[in-house]
């Protein structure tokens, strides 16, 4: 039996196992399940097995994994994650993308480079980067991650007129938007046969149908993983809703009034909404019930405070207990 490793660690990332590398997959996906009860004291789902064992990527290659993010916040996150697990990550933005870091991405220095429809779309430095015979062999797979913004954007982008306001106006909370994302199928399709991984967790059939059409994709071309990824610590309750959702005033049940309970010893929430407007009227409704006329316009206010999620990286809560809009 193979001991588990303390995990070697390198310039180029995480040293796989010799033995490891030698195990054929079915043995190979029983060390992981076994690994992975011992760490976590939870069994890993068939999904999270098979996801491990495609990131066994012989060294030699130095294989680069191209990650799609519709947010800057969630790249950063998500290279902390690698960095800590012995992977070389990259979150590009324009501040740091440059010649050097471009060079040191051909060269496979980093194993997960990390960037946004903007970067992936409209950088001359990424296409020129992108489009070279040298990084088209060295690239594993494509991450798109939050997928259904694909469909988001080829909305706004196929509206005219007044509609297209409308639309994107709907979606605006979703990222920074331009045009061209709804070209976004036509880079994909670049990539000298590597595979595409989509990852959704809202994702609607019409929006499958949309993705399908725009990245030219049948049937027989895609698999369909559908996997629960649970965490048993979550427990989901269910309220049942008497008013319409953009009303909002069925928050009103929720949080008790000022008077009974002050702003320091509500419980920490986290309400999520759909746009700007859509969050106003949640800390409106708030307000209502927490009985503290105009409260809301406050930016300073102790019981909520608006949050969002396209400039995570300026905003802080140090000063506030109660519930956070997103």
């Amino acid at each position: 039996m193979i001991k588990i490793p303390k995990g070697v660690c390198s310039p180029t990332g995480i040293n796989v196992d010799p033995r490891l590398s030698k195990l054929c997959d079915e043995k190979l996906k029983k060390h992981i399940e076994k690994v992975s009860l011992k760490c976590y004291k939870q069994a890993a789902k068939q999904l999270q097995i098979e996801a491990v064992i495609n990131l066994t990527i012989p060294e030699k290659d130095r294989a680069v994994i191209v990650t799609l993010n519709p947010l800057d916040g969630l790249g950063n996150n998500q290279v902390l994650e690698k960095e800590l697990a012995g992977f070389t990550a990259i979150n590009l933005t324009k501040l740091n993308f440059n010649k050097k870091t471009a060079a040191d991405i051909t060269k496979g220095v980093y194993q997960f480079a990390y960037l946004s429809p903007e970067i992936y779309l409209n950088n001359k430095l990424w296409d020129k980067l992108y489009f070279s015979p040298q990084f088209q062999n060295r690239l594993g797979l494509i991450v798109v991650d939050e997928a259904h913004m694909i469909f988001i954007w080829g909305l706004v982008q196929s509206c005219k007129g007044t509609n297209t306001f409308a639309v994107h106006i709907r979606h605006e909370d979703s990222g920074i938007f331009r045009p061209s994302y709804g070209n976004l199928g036509g880079h994909l399709l670049f990539r000298n046969e590597k595979p595409i991984l989509l990852l959704s967790a809202t994702c609607r059939l019409v929006a499958v149908a949309a993705i399908k059409k725009s990245l030219k994709l049948n049937d027989d071309s895609i698999d369909m993983l559908r996997g629960e990824l649970t965490r048993p610590e979550i427990r989901i309750i269910p309220a049942p809703m008497d008013n319409s959702l953009a009303s909002s005033l069925d928050v009103i049940k929720v949080f008790p009034s000022g008077k009974d309970i002050t702003d320091d010893k509500l419980v920490p929430a986290l309400v999520y909404s759909g746009s700007c407007n859509r969050t106003l009227t949640v800390l409106e409704v708030i307000d209502r019930a927490r009985e503290s006329h105009g409260a809301c316009y406050s930016a300073n206010s102790k019981c909520a405070r608006r949050y969002h999620s396209c400039s995570v990286s300026r905003v802080e809560f140090s000063g506030s207990r109660g519930p956070q809009h997103s």
